[in-house]
């Protein structure tokens, strides 16, 4: 039995487009849909309600790659329109286009950050800066015009697109930079300074890390241990070494290293802060590394590679995960980046410090590696209890006794508590957040203590 295709009637220009883009019926479909639906001809259209359809098109569900495989598709489509006079505007010069061309002083720009700045770090600055003029040029403006007014246009305009925060302030800094360059090559008329300010970078939202629950850890660690699936035991080497899915893709096939004491560590390439790490590795880490050796061709450049020797595309860990997870119930959803953070979690909350674990994550500020391995209750619980073990070998009248027991005043004894978290947490080895916290939820449970005693009968 067959199904039959519902009909829809095209609009003759796209019928003819779809002649030689067949593959962009989805796209075309639904710019009908939208056409007819606001009764706008099409040669009245503006940038702005095209737009508007993008954001519609961006909407529809599919994975991140189908939907910027749609918007390519839909530009494409307005190029074609515009260019058999069916839209009174050049497409390219209303969204950030490969193909716009950038002024001199621009690519003169570019070309100064590349010795000094990775080829990633220009790449971001040049879709920001390609992004910047075409708004510029859509809004007849030029660099050596430029007025404050123009900016605070333009972060509208960026708010609006909807961006994450953290899109955003990379894109105001990066233009920012441009400005300032700017502005002592001469070529501002108003000091960068006033054009862009620190004000104007949003704030970032500060997320908790996501490890994964103890129980659910094991199982995932089991079912990876046993699948046999090389995707799979490459997530499992992930989680065991706190690797970033890049760095696993990348590493190389002779990847371990030994120290004079017979310590075999996991040499980490060059990743996304350009700096090597070596890892400590235990029995069972070791012997998987060699499991993972052994299976593909011998002669590879990579540890982790396909049947043709190739590295591994990011989509393969990712499918392997979904079916590692099935029957599992998770609170937020599980992503390969949640292994490095159970990674951290674990060893922070076994007990080792801050900058041991920054080593090992290849963080090279703690800020870094406090979001991704955060203080956990067990930890908490630990030093708290190192704390009071100190406060007795202090102060002998907090010993528990038959004598003292009975009379031993709360609070007293928390503010004392207070006093030895303040002058020796260096010398306990609690981080200093820690110890503020800690010294938080003292003073928190001496007032709670406070209005229970006083509302209690005598």
């Amino acid at each position: 039995m067959t199904t039959r295709r519902s009909s829809f009637t095209f609009t003759p220009f796209a019928a003819e487009f779809l002649q030689s883009k067949p593959a962009s019926r989805f796209v075309v479909r639904q710019f009908d849909l939208w056409l007819r639906a606001s009764g706008r001809p099409i040669r009245q259209l503006e940038p702005a309600e095209l737009e508007r359809f993008l954001l519609r098109l961006a909407s529809v569900p599919g994975a991140n790659k189908s939907r910027a495989v749609r918007r390519g598709r839909a530009l494409n489509y307005f190029d074609w329109l515009h260019d058999h006079g069916l839209l009174g505007f050049d497409p390219r010069c209303a969204w950030p286009r490969s193909n716009f061309q950038l002024p001199p002083s621009t690519l003169r720009f570019l070309d100064l950050l590349r010795p000094t700045h990775e080829l990633s770090t220009v790449r971001g600055h040049q879709t920001s800066l390609r992004q910047f003029h075409i708004w510029l040029h859509r809004h007849g403006v030029s660099t050596a015009e430029l007025r404050r007014s123009h900016l605070e246009d333009w972060l509208q305009w960026l708010h609006a697109r909807n961006l994450a925060a953290c899109s955003r302030v990379h894109t105001i800094q990066q233009v920012r930079s441009y400005l300032e360059w700017l502005d002592q090559e001469g070529l501002l008329s108003a000091p960068a300074s006033q054009l862009l300010r620190g004000s104007d970078l949003p704030k970032l939202p500060q997320y908790l890390p996501r490890p994964v629950p103890p129980d659910l850890d094991l199982e995932l660690q089991r079912r990876f241990k046993t699948s046999g699936c090389i995707f799979q035991l490459g997530l499992l080497l992930m989680r065991r070494t706190g690797l970033r899915i890049s760095e696993l893709i990348a590493l190389p096939y002779q990847c371990l290293r030994t120290d004079h004491a017979g310590n075999v560590f996991l040499k980490v390439p060059l990743g996304k802060l350009a700096t090597e790490r070596l890892v400590p590795l235990d029995v069972k880490t070791k012997r998987l590394v060699s499991r993972l050796r052994r299976q593909g061709p011998r002669r590879r450049s990579w540890l982790l590679v396909t049947p043709t020797g190739q590295k591994i595309p990011y989509e393969f860990y990712r499918q392997a995960l979904i079916r590692a997870c099935r029957g599992l119930s998770f609170a937020e959803p599980m992503t390969t980046h949640r292994l490095r953070h159970t990674y951290a979690t674990s060893l922070l909350a076994a007990g080792m410090s801050l900058p041991s674990i920054m080593r090992l994550l290849g963080h090279s500020d703690y800020r870094m590696s406090l979001r991704y391995a955060a203080i956990t209750d067990s930890t908490v619980l630990t030093e708290f209890t190192a704390a009071i073990e100190h406060a007795v070998q202090r102060y002998p009248s907090l010993a528990p006794s038959s004598a003292t027991q009975e009379s031993l005043d709360p609070l007293k004894a928390i503010p004392d508590l207070l006093n030895l978290l303040r002058s020796r947490a260096l010398d306990l080895g609690i981080d200093p957040r820690t110890a503020r916290a800690l010294a938080q939820r003292l003073r928190r449970l001496h007032a709670d203590l406070r209005k229970i005693l006083r509302s209690s009968p005598k």
